[in-house]
């Protein structure tokens, strides 16, 4: 297998800790909603959300981090997240590939 072909597989593998990268955040809701919509398939450990300083918004991604894998392999077998009406995007965060001090393509996807 060809070294470029080994770095993609390895992107698409989760980083083996159970979070999730949500995209598509209503400007509407914050941490606090992502926890109480994603609390129902497990324990969330930890929910971020960035803001942007200058508009004081968040940046409508944010990460969502469960317990187990079990409780992200829940999230993840459900096809409609809708926060606000809004249906989120949500898939495993995936692993960082780095080329030396380059990041590589594959990270970009987000």
């Amino acid at each position: 297998m060809a070294a470029s072909a080994v770095r993609g597989a390895m992107a698409l593998r989760t980083t083996g800790r159970p979070v999730a990268f949500v995209r598509k955040i209503p400007w509407t809701a914050a941490a606090g909603e992502l926890r109480e919509h994603f609390a129902q398939f497990g324990h969330v450990r930890k929910c971020t959300v960035p803001f942007d300083r200058e508009t004081g918004f968040h940046k409508g991604m944010g990460w969502v981090h469960f317990s187990s894998e079990e409780e992200l392999h829940n999230v993840l077998q459900q096809e409609n997240h809708v926060i606000d009406g809004v249906k989120l995007h949500v898939q495993a965060q995936r692993r960082k590939v780095s080329q030396g001090d380059q990041t590589s393509d594959e990270e970009k996807d987000f």
